[in-house]
């Protein structure tokens, strides 16, 4: 019995442990799962180097200073853009136009060119030029003022950015101007006629100088046409109403005055180069020169303070010279005018254009055209600027002939725009007569080769041949 309650109180404490925990002996651990490496982010694409390009600018020395300047100007632009490089091909004014014309011609244009605004119908209708507003952030496009990008449209198609809007007319030593009897200062506020003018010169005539110079060698023979050519009441190659407008009587009278004057010997009779023109006036072989801008006044003073100092740096036989800026006369049923131009940039494409370079051509374009770069130009022209950038940045220049500020304000706003819709196709014919007639048979007219009669009937014929009859004047405008 007592062997019996033994056994049962055995089996009574080992259930207790049991219900108490007791666990039985511990199994061999198991091998714990290898560790998972962290998620890592998704790859990024590296940001892709910006493509080198290369662009070129050809440029004239559009102020005394512009062909350095722009050096100056591409060094802080390429520190912007390191992968931009920007070449220059320096021209004369003498050989621009035509250096430009071969090289868009042959596929070969550059990519920027400076040019003035009646230039551009011949881009557009050779199919080089190109329309920036595609190329360019509207806003930058919108510093620039209306009115100046106007100038380099066509038929509202922007083709540039302008440097300027400037008048072109006339200048001269104002010391043999009164000592051949004019009145300056009332020429200067209230114009004179072409009588007067004429009247002027022939006083200022002597054996070792002209009463006037104009520079007319070459292609700038259609600056005499242009500058000269308002006072007979051309203030443009076309009228309001887009007829051709050298087919005028107005402009057989221009032409017989050129024979005119230089049959009696009063201007020369033969082509002056254009960096001669002025140079003539300092010698003092030329009382009144032309083309003439008001910037010329910085030119004359800064040559008058040379011979002052003796420094070897003035002009060869030059001599001391007071600069007066003139209106060009004006002659009977015309109208006082200005010659009012604006020059700008244009974008150019050749054989290798793709859209990506437009968009650094129109980004360097833009950088040279606004801001301090062209506040700079436009302050050495004398000029003020057609964007704000360049109005924010321009200092205005002191000292200046209080008569020669006058005259340019009164010249300002005698300018004519040009009429709108003048298409590309008028355009670049009104050009090709230009270059292909009337410039040559010009330089014919001087020489005494050929009458005014003459060269205002090849002219005409040409012009009737281009724009039909009915698109040309006949009669007096």
């Amino acid at each position: 019995m007592k062997k019996i309650l033994a056994l049962i109180l055995a089996l009574v404490m080992l259930f207790a442990l049991a219900a108490c925990g007791q666990q039985p002996a511990a199994q061999e651990p198991t091998e714990a799962p290898a560790e998972q490496p962290a998620e890592q982010p998704a790859e990024q694409p590296a940001e892709e180097e910006p493509t080198p390009d290369t662009i070129t600018v050809m440029v004239p020395p559009v102020s005394g200073t512009y062909q350095d300047d722009i050096e100056t100007w591409i060094a802080d632009f390429t520190k912007l853009y390191p992968h931009l490089t920007v070449e220059v091909i320096k021209t004369s004014w003498d050989d621009h136009n035509g250096k430009l014309s071969t090289m868009a011609n042959a596929g070969e244009a550059p990519d920027i060119a400076e040019v003035s605004y009646a230039a551009i119908g011949t881009y557009v209708e050779l199919g080089v030029a190109v329309d920036i507003a595609q190329y360019m952030d509207p806003e930058r496009l919108a510093d620039y003022d209306q009115n100046a990008l106007d100038y380099m449209s066509i038929e509202n198609t922007v083709y540039g950015l302008p440097l300027y809007i400037t008048i072109q007319a006339l200048g001269a030593n104002k010391e043999m101007l009164e000592a051949a009897g004019a009145d300056v200062a009332k020429i200067q506020s209230e114009g004179w006629t072409y009588e007067e003018f004429l009247e002027v010169i022939k006083n200022g005539t002597t054996d070792d100088c002209f009463g006037f110079v104009f520079a007319n060698a070459g292609v700038t023979a259609s600056d005499f046409l242009n500058i000269f050519g308002v006072g007979a009441g051309l203030n443009n190659a076309f009228t309001d109403d887009l007829k051709y407008a050298y087919t005028s009587d107005n402009m057989l009278k221009l032409l017989e005055a050129v024979e005119d004057m230089t049959k009696s010997g009063y201007m020369p009779n033969y082509g002056v180069e254009a960096g001669q023109r002025m140079v003539m006036c300092q010698q003092g072989k030329a009382m009144i020169f032309g083309k003439a801008m008001p910037l010329f006044e910085n030119n004359i003073n800064k040559n008058n303070a040379a011979l002052e100092a003796n420094d070897g740096t003035a002009v060869e036989n030059s001599i001391p010279v007071q600069y007066a800026f003139l209106p060009v006369p004006t002659m009977d049923g015309a109208e006082a005018s200005c010659f009012g131009s604006v020059d700008g940039l244009i974008a150019l494409r050749n054989n290798k254009t793709t859209d990506e370079h437009l968009k650094n051509v129109c980004l360097f374009m833009d950088y040279i055209c606004s801001g301090e770069r062209i506040a700079a130009v436009d302050q050495t022209l004398l000029l003020e600027p057609v964007c704000q950038t360049g109005r924010d940045a321009y200092i205005s220049p002191e000292g200046l002939d209080e008569g020669n500020v006058a005259s340019a304000a009164r010249c300002i706003g005698l300018v004519v725009a040009p009429p709108a819709g003048v298409t590309a196709e008028q355009s670049a014919a009104a050009k090709t007569i230009m270059d292909e007639v009337i410039v040559p048979k010009f330089q014919a007219l001087l020489a005494g080769e050929a009458t005014a009669q003459e060269v205002y009937d090849a002219l005409s014929t040409a012009a009737v041949e281009a724009f039909g009859a009915d698109g040309c004047v006949s009669g007096t405008l």
